[in-house]
């Protein structure tokens, strides 16, 4: 079989760590690109034989083409810190890897749970994220600061394995994050030339809330899905354009 590397980004990630190796312990190597964490979390990777690398974070898309840097081998595994691949997805990985690959990037649906729930509505199931499996060679991640895709024009596949997603253990959590990715994604727009309007505030958290609630069915995810249509709607998209206004006022 091809050799595989695998690669995790991390910033005090010692609540998911030791999942998420334990899920692709089965790689030829498993690299973790650390952010400088001040929890646990480069002991207990660096006991299960990880190599950890520590790398200052700026922005995903350039973290993430740093961790392709470190990588032996052409094909890679990626998988953030918080998820973990099931032994499904593991046996199509490793049937591809026998023989030549048919395509260059392989994609699988994530499946995550908010709080003590799995959302299998609300535009979250499935979600089919930037690839689990990729040809390094062939491609590497756009210059985006948020939400990065890769830089790819050929085929996909789609795998039937799932990734499981465990984003936030509690809403202080889920606050936090939602702090870091609304200011990286108010940089993005300011960067590529979004202009903020005072509609902003009122429509853009409307059509969020209809998108999850209404029209992504989030109402069949009970309080979860009415609790996180609101929070992207009135928390997160609310903040991205806030901030957006107040880099435009700078």
């Amino acid at each position: 079989m091809r050799k595989i590397s695998a690669y995790v980004l991390t910033k005090n990630e010692e609540r998911h760590i030791k999942d998420c190796v334990e899920s692709i312990n089965w790689a030829d190597e498993i690299i973790i690109i650390d952010d400088f964490s001040t929890d646990n979390t480069v002991e207990i990777a660096s006991k299960m034989g990880c190599k950890v690398v520590q790398n200052k974070f700026e922005y995903f898309g350039k973290q993430r083409n740093f961790a392709l840097s470190q990588c032996l081998h052409e094909w890679v595994i990626c998988i953030d810190a918080d998820e973990k691949i099931t032994p499904e997805l593991r046996l199509e990985i490793e049937c591809e890897l026998q023989n030549s690959p048919t395509y260059d990037a392989f994609i699988a649906s994530r499946k995550s749970k908010f709080i003590n729930k799995w959302i299998l509505h609300s535009g979250w199931y499935p979600d089919y994220r930037h690839p689990v499996l990729f040809n390094k060679n062939k491609m590497k991640y756009k210059d985006q600061l948020v939400h990065e895709d890769i830089d790819y024009k050929g085929k996909k596949f789609y795998f039937k394995g799932s990734i499981l997603h465990y984003p936030y253990d509690n809403i202080k959590q889920f606050v936090k994050k939602s702090d870091l990715y609304t200011d990286l994604g108010a940089e993005e727009m300011f960067k590529k030339g979004v202009k903020f309007t005072v509609l902003n505030l009122f429509v853009n958290p409307f059509v969020m809330f209809v998108k999850m609630y209404v029209i992504k069915r989030g109402f069949l995810d009970g309080l979860a899905g009415l609790i996180l249509a609101l929070s992207y709607s009135s928390f997160y998209t609310l903040m991205k354009y806030i901030k957006l206004w107040n880099l435009e006022s700078k």
